[in-house]
């Protein structure tokens, strides 16, 4: 039984999409598939059926999906612990992030692949319940997000990087006027709103004791870039870190009452597996190099260039 094999039946398994396994595990889908009839060949047995709904897995294959990931999960632990007695960092580093911080974690990304040029980055830049799904069936290592799990996921989560979150219109818009723009005053105008998650609209409105649901939201997007290439045509206002301004020009960040103070993204990682090196200087390289430098460039130019 070979341990690619396995890795493409758990993929595939998790993520009911052959092309999005082979993604994750950088082959072919046809390598996938070879995978999968290989590893049926070997026990005898069918493990996945493809239906006109989608992929399902058979009795065999629901027996064994939890024993496939403890052997990889055994497997990278031993690699782990193998490179760190002999203080190698090879290997991969799969990171998943969410809303608003994305931009610390590129930075970051940049400088860990420059410093450790044998350890592959995996990043996966989606919605934060996503991620808590992928953290939770060990497809992460680490992930990003404004979410503080639940105490029943078996999630450490700890702070990581502060942020601040603006309004954010055209130069000519009718808020674009004002210092800081209140509650109120966005109430009166179109809204484009981050995907950002149940959870991060609690916080939000926790942070600013306001109903969020009571705006005149007209679309949601996920995407950051797609968002601000909205605002920029339309007369609509949506928020985020003023850092994604750097390439739009025509685009204005103005305070919002009530948020003036720095917001908080956590990172997370399972506490059923030992942290691996690679996640734990990752995280040392955001929390001592980029937190700090975006900060300080921040406010003297309202931009930023990676650090040399």
């Amino acid at each position: 039984m070979e341990l690619r094999h396995l890795r493409s039946f758990v993929y595939v398994a998790d993520t009911k999409s052959f092309s999005t396994a082979a993604t994750r595990c950088c082959v072919t889908q046809s390598a996938v598939s070879q995978h999968i009839r290989a590893l049926e060949d070997e026990l005898g047995c069918k493990l996945l059926i493809r239906t006109s709904h989608g992929i399902m897995l058979t009795e065999s294959g629901e027996a064994l999906l939890p024993r496939a990931k403890e052997i990889l999960k055994q497997t990278e632990d031993c690699k782990e612990q193998i490179n760190a007695l002999n203080n190698c960092m090879t290997g991969e580093l799969r990171i998943g992030v969410g809303s608003f911080i994305a931009p610390y974690v590129r930075m970051a990304a940049l400088i860990f692949m420059e410093r450790y040029p044998n350890v592959r980055i995996n990043a996966d830049f989606t919605k934060a319940y996503i991620l808590n799904q992928s953290l939770r069936a060990h497809m992460l290592d680490l992930a990003f997000t404004m979410n503080m799990a639940y105490r029943h996921e078996g999630i450490e989560s700890r702070p990581c990087i502060p942020f601040n979150v603006y309004a954010i219109m055209r130069d000519t818009h009718p808020l674009a006027s004002l210092s800081k723009v209140s509650y109120e005053d966005i109430l009166k105008h179109p809204i484009i709103m981050p995907d950002i998650g149940e959870r991060a609209i609690e916080t939000f409105q926790q942070y600013i004791q306001r109903d969020l649901y009571k705006l005149n939201i007209k679309c949601i997007i996920s995407d950051p870039d797609e968002a601000l290439a909205s605002v920029e045509e339309t007369k609509y206002v949506t928020f985020m870190p003023k850092l994604y301004l750097r390439n739009h020009p025509t685009l204005v960040a103005r305070p919002i009452v009530g948020i003036e103070q720095q917001l908080m993204s956590n990172a997370h990682c399972m506490q059923d597996v030992p942290k691996k090196r690679a996640a734990q200087l990752f995280l040392d390289i955001i929390r001592n190099e980029v937190v700090p430098y975006i900060s300080v460039a921040e406010e003297a130019q309202g931009k930023f260039t990676p650090p040399p």
